[in-house]
């Protein structure tokens, strides 16, 4: 029989669970938010600290609760009877969690990034520019796109739809029946 979690530990697994999403969404809420702003900042400062919030939301309320979140979902999920891939809420909030932290990695993360490189190369003039207000709408527009999945996720925990994932009958087994 496979490790069950006691509903001690469970309750805290899950409470620890619950804050780490909170963070996420907070985060990204933040993000969207502080990104939105950007593209009304008057003059190089306000651009610069705003990007230097968006770096410190990212590092601290995006990458560590998300990991966080990650990490306590499939605990929660092995450890429990819901299984990994037993019920099609399950592995419809891992495949969405999994997405939406490669989106941070591989999108959200660098385009702030450029976004400060290029602030401090042009200042204010970047605002004008078309990279800058491309990667900006890219930016705005995937933070937000983020946020829906992170509360669909939340969404999907509370309706659980869509039942159990049905077993496939092997080929081995149908013959013999």
């Amino acid at each position: 029989m496979a490790y069950r979690l006691s509903q001690k530990n469970k309750n805290f697994l899950v409470a620890i669970h619950v804050i780490s999403v909170a963070s996420w969404i907070g985060g990204t809420l933040g993000m969207l938010l502080l990104g939105m702003y950007l593209h009304k900042a008057d003059h190089a400062e306000q651009l610069t600290y705003t990007l230097a919030s968006m770096e410190i939301i990212d590092e601290n309320l995006l990458k560590y609760p998300a990991l966080l979140t990650l990490l306590t979902g499939i605990l929660l999920s092995i450890w429990t009877h819901w299984g990994l891939v037993k019920h099609y809420w399950v592995t419809i909030k891992l495949a969405t969690t999994m997405i939406t932290i490669m989106i941070g990695i591989l999108f959200l993360n660098k385009w702030t990034a450029s976004l400060a490189d290029m602030v401090e190369d042009m200042g204010s003039a970047s605002l004008q520019n078309e990279g800058f207000q491309s990667t900006w709408l890219n930016m705005v527009t995937t933070s937000g796109f983020n946020l829906l999945c992170l509360l669909l996720m939340v969404f999907i925990t509370y309706y659980k739809p869509f039942g159990k994932i049905k077993k496939r009958r092997s080929a081995s087994s149908s013959k013999s029946s």
